[in-house]
């Protein structure tokens, strides 16, 4: 509960601050600005592969010696994280400066607006701002895995409230984006400081140790990369093809337009999942201690309650995604076409809904399962998106997006239900086509009281706020209706019950 108050504000908090500052940054600056750093941080994705997955492979390692308390194993496995982090951040600043080289010819179809040396200044000083990470960051493993995942939070938010005043002020005050760029560095640097310092102040018996080769390979580390390497590169292609596309096909200018509508679904899931990631240690602990019997009927309220977002959630964005950008931005020459709002919330929709069966796939391991699933849903995004963007422009692209999208759903549903479910997933993916029917009878209705409504309402405020109410009141409706009396929906009711009392009590006693 402490995990989930503390994200929860936090993120909200942040997303709010962000929206002000991006409004900030295109009145001042232009939006190909936004279109670089999309792109940018595609490439660096890529560069990103080299971290081949350990950190996941060391997490899940982590649960289950947390869950034995085993101090000398997790001295290891932090030591290790840390030898490989550093490793792969000297691999990463090579290939980033090699990887820059390239530019030109993702660019070289288009105008620019800016000089090449401009361009490379803000593509190296975020290739910075990736390095720290692998730097200075590992030691925040130790609360995750303890459950303690809000001091990482508190500590972030802090920061990112003092980084986003400094750099509306710069915007402000010097249009520089490249001071805005510095001060985003300084930020992640000194917030991994001092997470590093908390984490051996609240650990401090979680030193340093020799690790050899004989540590490792008891880890099987070698087995466990080679099949996540496989999801890791196919998870990158997919995530990062994106913007290089559109990119290289568009230009850099609709690349940047892209990303406005990005950030309402970004922030939002980010949102949405800030309340499922405060338990994932607690998932890892729940598998790991081989409690089916509370698990598996957890697992199903768990998964009831990300439908129940992902259509609040996704119904919204379709509805008023267009209204909203009108009215943050006040530019009509933002706005992208409906059916690609419309992909765009079926995305957020796949990807809200299926954040809990991640969770417990992160638990499980078993990377080899899903990777032909990963492999399938790259290729398929890639292609779909090329040919499709050459009939659809913008739309083809996030239809390939789904496509590919669809197909990691799949393979994560089949490594929960095959390794901890104990069933075959076909009675889940037939319950998830329903519900996909269920979020487009949301959106239908919305949009036909929308339009009745229309006529009556002559602020454009008013209208997008009425309009958002009555997306969110149908989505209840409709939950309620379909689930209202279903054993999940009555565990889900127990669970806020319960968490009701747990902070009714803590408030007492304070």
């Amino acid at each position: 509960m402490k995990n989930m108050i503390v994200i929860y504000s936090c993120t909200l908090l942040i997303a709010i601050m962000n929206f002000v500052v991006r409004k900030v940054f295109l009145d001042i600056l232009t939006i190909d600005y936004l279109g670089y750093d999309g792109l940018f941080t595609s490439i660096f994705s890529y560069l990103n592969l080299s971290e081949m997955g350990i950190a996941s492979i060391i997490t899940y390692h982590m649960y289950a010696e947390i869950a034995s308390e085993n101090t000398g194993q997790i001295r290891k496995l932090l030591s290790i994280y840390k030898i490989i982090y550093r490793i792969v951040g000297v691999f990463v600043l090579t290939a980033g400066i090699v990887a820059g080289l390239f530019l030109p010819l993702i660019l070289r179809k288009h105008q620019l607006n800016d000089s090449w040396q401009f361009i490379y200044t803000i593509y190296f000083l975020q290739l910075l701002a990736t390095l720290c990470t692998y730097f200075l960051a590992y030691r925040r493993i130790l609360f995750v895995t303890h459950q303690r995942i809000y001091v990482c939070t508190a500590v972030d938010t802090v920061i990112n409230i003092i980084s986003i005043s400094l750099r509306m002020f710069i915007l402000l005050r010097f249009r520089s984006y490249i001071g805005y760029l510095i001060v985003a560095i300084i930020s992640n640097v000194a917030s991994n400081l001092i997470i590093s310092a908390l984490s051996r102040r609240d650990y401090p018996e979680i030193t340093r140790t020799d690790v050899t080769r004989e540590d490792i390979r008891k880890l099987n580390l070698g087995h466990e990369v080679k099949n996540m390497m496989a999801t890791k590169i196919a998870g990158t292609i997919y995530g990062a093809s994106d913007d290089i596309i559109i990119v290289a096909v568009l230009g850099v200018g609709v690349n940047g337009i892209v990303s406005n509508y990005r950030m309402i679904s970004s922030k939002l899931q980010e949102l949405i999942i800030s309340a499922f990631s405060s338990i994932q240690a607690s998932i890892g602990n729940l598998v790991y201690d081989k409690e089916t019997d509370r698990g598996i009927p957890f697992f199903h309220t768990l998964d009831l309650a990300g439908f129940g977002l992902a259509l609040v959630s996704a119904a919204g964005v379709i509805s008023v995604s267009q209204e909203f950008i009108l009215m943050w931005l006040k530019k009509p020459d933002l706005l992208l076409p409906y059916s690609f709002v419309v992909l765009m919330g079926l995305n957020l929709f796949i990807a809200i809904q299926n954040n809990p069966m991640n969770y417990f796939r992160n638990s499980l391991g078993h990377f080899e399962t899903d990777r032909n699933y990963m492999i399938a849903a790259a290729a398929v995004n890639v292609v779909l998106s090329i040919v499709l963007s050459m009939m659809m422009g913008i739309t083809g692209i996030m239809a390939g997006t789904v496509a590919g999208h669809l197909l990691i759903f799949m393979g994560r549903t089949v490594v929960v239900y095959s390794y901890y479910i104990k069933e075959k997933p076909i009675r889940y993916y037939l319950m998830f086509g329903v519900r996909v029917v269920l979020l487009l009878i949301n959106v239908a209705l919305t949009v036909l009281i929308g339009n009745l409504i229309r006529p009556h309402i002559s602020s454009e405020i008013l209208f997008f706020l009425i309009k958002g109410m009555v997306s969110v009141i149908v989505s209840i409706l409709i939950f309620l209706i379909v689930y209202g009396r279903s054993g999940s929906f009555k565990l889900l009711k127990e669970y806020a019950v319960r968490s009701l009392e747990v902070i009714g009590r803590k408030k007492k006693n304070a």
